[in-house]
């Protein structure tokens, strides 16, 4: 079924192709004689193909969406298929192990999936479920496991962690059920002292459970609490077990964090995790959206989506079984809607040879479009921000359509709003003109056209940039901080003012990448040497470098290298072509310069001692 689908898009690059509309449109006006086979891009793997490099950019962006909406989530759950479980051994027949039946395996998870996801959104056990994700992967020995992230209406207190959360051995005389559970599927390791090459050690620690004892969980790693893990002289528990053939004493350092509740319920590894910060997103994410197990493989074309696909696929026989049933891989609940951002006659269009005349005269409609028809029409639509449409909104046959479902809006009979949210595809800031008009939908409600978002008080501004630079507040700050220190009511703006907020806005690009308000478009910025040098000292913590400029001498020092693996190896190292402007081709025969421009900021600090 995989095979076929690759196979066709594999054999249909030279038929299928995209471009942009107006650049589709101009050419076939202009000659009636060309060759629609001759236009446009291929494309190659799309984001539509469930497992693509795209498909899984879009969940990682999706799962951003929920962050913007609602926070952090509350906890990551990892949950894994017990070859032992009854359901599974039922079904064996004779001289059968659970491996040898990845088909009973995939029909018992997905079933205990279900009932796992009903538990947290249906049944509430820990609070209502405001959104969660669910992806399922496959270990190398063919078992399912699946990634789970859940945001909760009623935040977990730090101090609620432990009545959901535990890290410690349960005590086999109160709970024996409980006991055999852990020590069976939540013990990690052998690890540290007892195995030093083990996947989890690094510079001769283990990188996923403390090694210290904690009485509390006070303490945070990595955006996660340090679940509380008590030691002997506070009566912790100890085990013996066999693991891979050798007898270990463990205790509470061994233990996985899980949650008694769900191991009691389905008898299985379920590692529970509380998200104290937004910093483990990125982490997450690596496991929610990380693809498909890969081979080690060789590859002939390295821009050829397809084949690098196929050829770097892995699947074991247990995911093969699970992709036979049509079993979902990715679940997610509330919906995310992704809306087109394009410029004026700049949609995406894709055609055939066949088809490239009928596109070209009567172009789909994109969602955008559809937005702009939408507030024309409706009064409601006008209050609206471009991705808050779906909240009330349903995506279909090209057009949006009022919501059927859904709580009733105050003051607006037959409107209702759903949980559905609405992404817009993001743009690079090199696409100056569409990064504007994205920028500009997040801000103006209501748009009914193009020249509608470049119109700001009446007057149509020439370009998108103009229209945004018009709406900006970012000065509004600065006025105030200046009108308090002089105790001056009546300060207008004026280029003092507009100037400082340039500086500052730079100082933030070159801090982030080295980069200045010229290149993204924007008016430089005027510097005195002072500032100058306020600009270069704002990148580098002066506070712990203080000690070492007493002992040295007193001016900032720039470790440069001529090629980025060197500079990666120097404290804040940087190489010398982004620092100096260097071309990055010398010619010895001609003669070469740096591009620092006369007027640049970094002319004035680096022809005087700092």
């Amino acid at each position: 079924m995989i095979s076929e689908r690759l196979n066709y898009i594999c054999r249909n690059q030279q038929r299928l192709r995209a471009e942009e509309y107006i650049h589709l449109r101009d050419a076939l006006n202009q000659d009636g004689n060309v060759d629609p086979s001759n236009i446009g891009q291929r494309v190659i793997l799309p984001s539509s193909f469930t497992g693509s490099p795209r498909y899984l950019h879009e969940k990682t962006q999706d799962a951003m969406t929920y962050v913007r909406n609602y926070g952090r989530p509350d906890l990551f759950v990892t949950f894994t298929c017990n070859p032992e479980w009854p359901e599974i051994k039922a079904e064996l027949l004779p001289d059968q192990r659970s491996f040898d039946r990845h088909d009973i395996i995939s029909r018992v998870f997905h079933l205990k999936m279900k009932k796992f996801l009903n538990l947290f959104v249906k049944d509430e056990i820990f609070g209502k479920v405001k959104c969660y994700m669910a992806s399922v992967e496959w270990q190398k020995r063919g078992l399912p496991h699946c990634h789970l992230l859940f945001w909760l209406e009623t935040k977990i207190q730090p101090d609620e962690i432990d009545s959901v959360i535990v890290a410690e051995l349960p005590n086999q005389q109160n709970d024996p059920i409980l006991y055999d559970i852990v020590t069976k599927n939540m013990v990690h390791g052998p690890c540290g002292e007892h195995n030093l090459s083990a996947p989890c050690m690094k510079n001769g620690i283990c990188t996923k459970i403390p090694t210290t004892f904690s009485q509390r969980n006070s303490d945070w790693r990595d955006g996660y609490p340090v679940y509380r893990r008590r030691d002997a002289a506070n009566g912790v528990l100890s085990a013996s077990l066999n693991i891979r053939g050798r007898n270990f004493t463990i205790d509470n350092s061994w233990i996985v964090p899980y949650s008694p509740l769900l191991c009691r319920t389905f008898n299985a590894h379920i590692n529970v995790e509380y998200c104290h910060s937004v910093q483990a997103i990125k982490y997450i994410c690596k496991y929610i959206n990380k693809g498909s197990d890969q081979a080690t493989f060789g590859v002939r074309n390295p821009n050829d989506e397809v084949e690098n696909y196929v050829n770097g696929r892995y699947i074991s026989t247990s995911e093969a079984a699970w992709r036979i049933f049509e079993f979902p891989i990715h679940e997610r609940h509330p919906t995310v809607l992704q809306l087109a951002v394009h410029l004026e006659n700049g949609q995406r269009v894709y055609f055939t040879t066949e088809t490239a005349v009928q596109v070209a005269q009567n172009p789909r409609k994109t969602t955008l479009l559809a937005f702009f028809e939408l507030c024309n029409e409706d009064e409601f639509a006008k209050t609206l921000l471009y991705h808050e449409v779906p909240q009330y909104y349903t995506w279909a046959n090209n057009k949006f359509t009022r919501r059927k479902r859904g709580e009733n809006v105050v003051g607006y009979p037959g409107i209702k709003k759903d949980s559905a949210l609405g992404r817009v595809y993001g743009v690079h800031p090199s696409q100056s003109e569409c990064f504007y008009l994205r920028m500009l939908l997040h801000h103006v409600r209501g748009p009914t056209s193009f020249q509608y978002l470049k119109t700001v008080d009446g007057v149509l501004k020439e370009t998108y940039q103009a229209a945004c630079r018009a709406r900006d507040d970012l000065c509004e700050d600065i006025r105030h901080r200046i009108r308090q220190q002089n105790q001056d009511i009546t300060l207008p703006y004026n280029e003092d003012i507009y100037n400082e907020g340039l500086i500052q806005i730079e100082n933030k690009l070159l801090q982030l990448n080295d980069k200045s308000l010229s290149d993204f478009g924007l008016p430089s910025s005027v510097r005195t040497e002072s500032n100058a040098a306020e600009t270069m000292t704002h990148r580098y913590d002066t506070n712990n470098l203080t000690a070492f400029v007493n002992e040295n001498q007193r001016k900032i020092a720039i470790a440069v290298a001529s090629s980025g693996i060197a500079a990666t190896l120097l404290k804040d190292g940087k190489t010398a072509h982004s620092t100096f402007k260097l071309p990055l081709s010398v010619n010895l025969e001609q003669q070469s310069t740096c591009s620092i421009r006369k007027m640049d900021l970094l002319v004035n600090y680096y022809k005087t001692p700092h």
